[in-house]
This record gives C-alpha cells, sequence and structure tokens, in this order.
C-alpha cells in the first residue's frame, strides 16, 4: 500500500471516530452508519441487520442498492452465521450488478449483536486494504453502538421518572445553559425538554425573586452539594416547592456543570403542613384538657392554687437556661403543669390541712406520683410525661419516692421537676406554715446540690434568680 493510500485510509478511520462520537441515541443510528460508509470508507453497499428473540433476522437498514428486499433475501444466510460464530464473512452477491461484501459483528458487551455489511460495486473480492479498513472501524462502530444503547437506556428510564433529571453548565461569564433536561420537566415544571434547552430563563424567571438569587449565587459558588427546596410559581400563578439536588463538577475553562434532579414536592409539602396543622389543634386540645384537670387539682386544694403552673413556667425557664431544644423543654413544662394530678385521689381534708400531718396522712400524700403516673400511662404523648410525673419526688441519692431511683436512673425532666418545685413549694404559702423567702429556697437547693438535687438543674436556677432576675409569679 503507496503512502499516500496509508494516510487516505487514516484519513477515513480519524473522521469515522469523529462523526461516530459526536452522534446520539435521538438521530437514527443505522442511518448514519449507513452515511459513514458510502462517505467516509469507499463503501457502495450497507446493510445492518440484527435478531429478533425468534430467531428471525430484523433489517435496521440498508444503502446503496435499488432493492432492499432482494438485499436481505440474498444476505440472510451469511448474516446467520456470523451472529452464530461471531466471525466476519465476505461473499460475492449478484444483485443488479456484482458487490463484494464482508460482513462484520458489532459487539455490545462480548456479545454479536448486530451484523454489518459493507461492499463494493462491480468486484468480485475485496482488496486486502480496503478489508483491513473495514476491519478497523468495526470496532468503533461496536463501541458507539454500546454508547449509544446505554445512552438511550438511560434517556428511556429518565423521562419515565416524574423528577426533572438534568445538566446545568454554569460559564465563567455567569451565564447558564442546560446541556440535557430529562422528559420530568413535564411533569416538574410543565415545561418541555426544548423549552428549556432553548432557553433557561424559563426555568429561572418562574423562581421568587429572593430564590432566583440565592440559587444563582449556589450554582456559581459550587460550595458542595446543593440540596434545597426552592420556591416558583406556575403557569396558573401557583406557588410550588420545588426540591434541587446537584453535585458540581469543575471544569478546566472555568465552567461549573451541575448533574442533578429537580422535583416538584408541593402536594408532600401541603400534605406536611396539613400534618402540622392537625398535630398542632391535636396538641391545643390535649393541653387544653390537661388545663382543665389542673384547674380542677387546685380547686380541690386552694393552698396550692396556680402552684403547677408556675412550677411549669419555672422549669421551662430552666430549660432555656441549660440551652435544651425547644420540643424537649415544652415536654417538660407540660408534664410541670400536672405533676400534682396524682393528688385528685387524696381526700380535699387532708390537702388543706392547716398543720403537720401524721405518719398514715403523709403516707397517703405520697401515693399521689404513683397515681398521677397510673392516671397519665394510658395516654399517648409525644414526650415521657408520665413517667416525669412519677418521678419528680425522686431524688438523686435514692432518698426519694416512690421507688428510691438516683443518679442517671432520673430523667433530666424529672429532676428539673423536682429542683422547680421545691423551691416553688418554699417560696409559696402553705396550710402549714407562712410563705418563706426565695432566699431560703435557694438555700435549700444550694445545701443539697448534688445529693438531693441535679448539680446542673441547681446551677441553672441560682443563675435565673441571682443573676437574671427571674422572679416567681405569685397570683
Amino acid at each position: 500500500m503507496t503512502s499516500q493510500l496509508a494516510e487516505q485510509r487514516l484519513d477515513a478511520v480519524i473522521k469515522t471516530a469523529q462523526y461516530l462520537a459526536a452522534l446520539d441515541p435521538h438521530q437514527d443510528i443505522w442511518a448514519e452508519f449507513g452515511k459513514i460508509g458510502l462517505h467516509f470508507l469507499q463503501s457502495d453497499l450497507g446493510v445492518f441487520a440484527a435478531p429478533r428473540r425468534n430467531g428471525r433476522l430484523v433489517f435496521h437498514h440498508c444503502v446503496g442498492v435499488r432493492n432492499c428486499t432482494q438485499l436481505h433475501t440474498a444476505v440472510s444466510d451469511v448474516i446467520h452465521q456470523v451472529l452464530e460464530n461471531g466471525f466476519l464473512a465476505t461473499e460475492t452477491l449478484h444483485l443488479d450488478t456484482t458487490y463484494a461484501v464482508v460482513f462484520l459483528p458489532l459487539n455490545v458487551e462480548g456479545r454479536t449483536v448486530c451484523v454489518m455489511g459493507l461492499g463494493k460495486r462491480g468486484v468480485a473480492t475485496l482488496d486486502r486494504d480496503l478489508l483491513n479498513l473495514y476491519l478497523a472501524v468495526a470496532g468503533l462502530f461496536g463501541s458507539t453502538l454500546a454508547r449509544l444503547t446505554s445512552q438511550h437506556r438511560f434517556f428511556v428510564m429518565a423521562d419515565n421518572v416524574p423528577e426533572m433529571l438534568f445538566q446545568l453548565v454554569r460559564y465563567p461569564d455567569g451565564s447558564l445553559e442546560f446541556g440535557y433536561v430529562s422528559g420530568g420537566s413535564r411533569t416538574a415544571l410543565g415545561l418541555s425538554p426544548p423549552d428549556l434547552l432553548g432557553d433557561p430563563e424559563r426555568f429561572l424567571s418562574r423562581l421568587l425573586s429572593e430564590e432566583r438569587a440565592e440559587f444563582e449565587n449556589a450554582v456559581a459558588t459550587a460550595g458542595g452539594r446543593l440540596n434545597r427546596v426552592f420556591r416558583s410559581m406556575d403557569t396558573d400563578g401557583r406557588l410550588r416547592y420545588l426540591l434541587c439536588n446537584a453535585m458540581p463538577t469543575w471544569q478546566e475553562d472555568g465552567s461549573i456543570v451541575w448533574d442533578g434532579a429537580l422535583q416538584d414536592i408541593t402536594e408532600q409539602h401541603e400534605m406536611e403542613e396539613e400534618r402540622k396543622r392537625y398535630l398542632l389543634r391535636l396538641e391545643r386540645s390535649m393541653e387544653a384538657t390537661i388545663e382543665a384537670i389542673a384547674s380542677t387539682i387546685e380547686k380541690r386544694d386552694p393552698y396550692t392554687a396556680g402552684h403547677q403552673r408556675r412550677v411549669a413556667d419555672l422549669t421551662r425557664q430552666l430549660g432555656e437556661e441549660m440551652e435544651l431544644p425547644a420540643d424537649e423543654i415544652h415536654g417538660i413544662a407540660l408534664a410541670a403543669s400536672i405533676h400534682d394530678i396524682g393528688k385528685i385521689h387524696i381526700p380535699a381534708e387532708i390537702l388543706s390541712f392547716p398543720g403537720e400531718l401524721g405518719p398514715i396522712e403523709y403516707e397517703l400524700v405520697k401515693t399521689h406520683a404513683r397515681i398521677g403516673y397510673d392516671i397519665l400511662k394510658i395516654t399517648d404523648f409525644p414526650w415521657p410525661v408520665a413517667e416525669m410525673v412519677l418521678q419528680h419526688h425522686e431524688r438523686m441519692d435514692g432518698s426519694g419516692y416512690p421507688n428510691q431511683l438516683r443518679g442517671d436512673q432520673l430523667l433530666l425532666g424529672a429532676r428539673i421537676i423536682a429542683v422547680a418545685d421545691v423551691v416553688e413549694s418554699i417560696a409559696s404559702f402553705r396550710p402549714y406554715r407562712p410563705a418563706l423567702t426565695i432566699e431560703d429556697a435557694l438555700d435549700e437547693i444550694k445545701t443539697h446540690r448534688g445529693t438531693l438535687y441535679d448539680p446542673a438543674v441547681v446551677d441553672a436556677c441560682l443563675r435565673l434568680f441571682t443573676k437574671k432576675n427571674y422572679r416567681i409569679a405569685v397570683r
């Protein structure tokens, strides 16, 4: 082979590789394969065939002959042969004229999935150089077919999910362009892929102004995964919630490529909001019931009227001072507001007795913690309310009641209620004694810090009264 011919064949291989690399699954790949054969590979005839599941052949494309049906009949046997053994075959065909044809297997993932036939008109055999050229490009056709098959499979799957899969390019000059948009854009945005590929502004303009600025800033900085909800307006002027989840890749030219998914979660958002509203209504109803129960208890014991409410307020302040989560504080304060609910079973004359109780009466009063637990344990609170009520007279050293728990066996909420209960009780009037001072109450918890009372709770209580000027609101 002359050097000029060698250069021509090399040029044909290069052009074939470049053309194949530019193909995408949305094109008629068999027609494009046929064009390559005619224009780059000096072929006068091209045919592509693959087997069906029943063993019969399907001819994807033929080019260069007047009668494709005649061609199909003439080449069926040799194509079956190539499919079975995976080796090329050559054949001289007599159609409208003589053709020398080579049949080449195209392999995908190690399996022959298609046969490509390329031929020259007016000759009985192919010269070795041309045959070598066809062999050289067969691998390119096979790898392209594998790539396009894989891409087609992905696009089919992508177009059948409600999420909009996308590739968004952010160029160094700040402009944005969609490189790929799946069919899910119709569900997520009500826009077709061509709408967005041609004009990303059709997406950006729908975002609320402040959210558009946040989106553009996020895709410009590429600080890592973008995973957040953006609000937008649909074509009917309704507010929509769009969950964007994407990852960035920096390019050598300074561009940032974002690959991700956009999902319309408006329905989920509305359901979640309705759930929150329902829980809030349920919580308010539950708390109103609890407040009614607490009021009933206090009416039976006028000397301690407002006690539970004041203890609940102090526990709330202690929780905030200890920097507990808001939800946990709410649960502790709720338990504190009914911590003496068990006293509803104690005779009113014992609760209001204006002197020191005898041993039997005192033991009866002590049962209120257990009774309160029995009343509340059947209610499914989001917090361990019944357990906190049961434990609010337990002490850190195990000297409390009813179960002589100690240390970490006590719930934190119960430890907080215990301190608040003691401080409020000492500083308030009782039928068997006048109210003492807040200093007396603070001396009590300081003296027994770490033995009867949790040190962290005591410290928080002392800070509230001595540094933050908290006062018990006696009504």
